[in-house]
């Protein structure tokens, strides 16, 4: 028996957002191992078998449905054929920073309020060391 033949898949380890159809959970960070123009294999946590859900990566919005699960791998078939090439040349999600980033640093440029009549205010404490980051300023401890 002749069967249909498979798709070209990449190999490949890009982070995409997972939202599934019918949950209350927020959208997730998921990686994509393997991908093709007819689907993917995504490493996350798994949606049950048969839920209809939305990957997306950059400008990329590719509604899917997951054929199968084992353990926290899953495959899912794309509605519609991608390019391949395009997807993985689309950047990821927004990835948290490396450090923290403070309040204070966020507002350290903004004058502050009016003050109430006869009302002192002593001025914040300032770390030494600040320096821009994308056009923020980060707070760094001294060791």
């Amino acid at each position: 028996m002749d069967h249909p033949e498979r798709p070209k898949r990449a190999n490949v380890f890009m982070d995409a957002n997972l939202e599934a159809e019918g949950t209350l959970s927020d959208v997730q960070m998921v990686r994509i191992r393997d991908i093709s123009a007819g689907g993917a294999k995504v490493q996350g946590p798994a949606p049950e078998v048969g839920t209809r859900i939305v990957l997306t990566r950059g400008r990329f919005v590719i509604p899917a449905r997951v054929a199968w699960v084992r353990d926290k791998q899953f495959g899912v078939e794309f509605e519609k054929p991608i390019n391949v090439d395009e997807v993985m040349k689309a950047a990821g999600p927004a990835k948290a920073p490396d450090k923290p980033v403070y309040a204070s640093a966020l507002t350290s440029q903004y004058p502050s309020p009016p003050q109430e009549h006869g009302a002192a205010r002593a001025p914040a404490p300032r770390p030494a060391d600040r320096r821009p980051v994308f056009g923020l300023r980060i707070a760094t401890s001294s060791r």
